[in-house]
């Protein structure tokens, strides 16, 4: 059978891995932290400056719907395909 080697845990041993752990919890934190500021912070300050531009460019004045409606039906009929059932073919 082979033999367990007994692991020797020395001090020194111990600081170092102690070192590399908390180092890299620490990386970990500083990368949730930061993630947590971009998406709660940076992005809302972003976010309300482009709705103050929006607002800016917005047009002031109020749309008449019925207006609208008309027009947009003229334009959808304008542009509607027409049928093909009274067209002769000349293939036939």
């Amino acid at each position: 059978m082979l033999a367990k080697k007994q692991i020797k845990l020395t001090p020194k041993k111990i600081t170092n891995w102690l070192t590399v752990i908390i180092v890299f919890l620490t990386m970990i934190i500083l990368i949730i932290v930061f993630i947590f500021l971009y998406k709660n912070f940076y992005q809302t300050i972003n976010q309300t400056n482009e709705i103050l531009i929006l607002r800016e460019k917005v047009a002031l004045d109020t749309v008449n719907i019925e207006q609208f409606n008309i027009i947009f039906d003229k334009l959808t009929k304008k542009i509607a395909p027409k049928e093909l059932g009274n067209i002769i073919s000349p293939f036939r």
